[in-house]
């Protein structure tokens, strides 16, 4: 066997697990082979303490036993293609979610997309984000065709459980233990979804829930609809009364520093 091959076969048997190939077994020999399964067990136990760390109140909610069930069946799902560990673990979300839609699987997806994206928020570049004085400088001529991009930092969400409050609780409950756990918050059920918004304008993550047409409106802000149109879009809401409410939640989003001037 040529040793590329037999690179490629290590690396699969490494990230998929099952039996060892007998091609592998032959080419590493006792005691190597011991040495062998003890390293392909540590980079398991890397990736699931990394996916613990990244997911700390999901980590809480379910026990590490049971979290480690969960990380097990990502990994082999998933192996890692990253070169930074930071990267690995996004689609945790999709597989918490499982085969089934019983609202403790939703909730558990829910909680792992928020904690990603509160990461992803953190982690994001810093800029300088548009702000209400550089627009009060615009000629009036210019506010139609005027458009607007996120900060690298917003993320969006959107909730059809009590994700967000159980986080808070195991958030709670993980600063006076962090050693604490499993904790099973209660599980909301039949609420209406709620839009979230993320961001980090400065050294701390922030986040909280928008009301729908709000949410709707941001969403087109930052597809790039120009103002003109977003006001001409909230006029079936809101009448004569759009360019104004236009005007003041573009200055709320300006003031949180959610925005770039395009």
């Amino acid at each position: 066997m040529k040793l590329t091959d037999l690179q490629l076969l290590a690396q699969s048997h490494l990230l998929e697990g099952g039996d060892m190939p007998p091609a592998l077994q032959d080419a590493i020999a006792a005691p190597a082979s011991e040495r062998w399964t003890i390293y392909v067990e540590a980079y398991r136990l890397r990736l699931t303490a990394a996916l613990c760390t990244q997911y700390p109140t999901l980590t809480a909610r379910c026990g590490r036993a049971v979290f480690g069930e969960l990380a097990w069946r990502f990994i082999r799902a998933h192996p890692s293609t990253y070169r930074s560990i930071r990267d690995y673990g996004r689609e945790l979300a999709d597989l918490a979610h499982g085969d089934g839609a019983t609202p403790e699987l939703r909730l558990h997806g829910e909680l792992a997309r928020f904690e990603w994206l509160l990461a992803a928020a953190f982690d994001a570049p810093n800029v300088t984000a548009c702000t209400v004085t550089a627009l009060a400088e615009l000629a009036p001529d210019a506010w139609p065709t005027l458009r607007f991009a996120a900060v690298p930092s917003l993320q969006r969400l959107r909730t059809t459980t009590n994700a967000v409050a159980v986080w808070r609780a195991l958030r709670r409950a993980l600063e006076e233990d962090p050693a604490c756990g499993p904790l099973a918050e209660p599980v909301a059920t039949d609420i209406a979804p709620v839009d979230w918004l993320i961001v980090r304008p400065q050294l701390e993550t922030e986040f909280r829930s928008l009301p729908a047409n709000e949410a709707a409106a941001l969403d087109l802000a930052l597809a790039g609809v120009p103002f003109a149109a977003l006001c001409e879009t909230l006029t079936a809401t809101y009448g004569d009364a759009a360019a104004l409410q236009a005007a003041t939640w573009l200055k709320g989003w300006l003031t949180e520093g959610l925005l770039l001037r395009v």
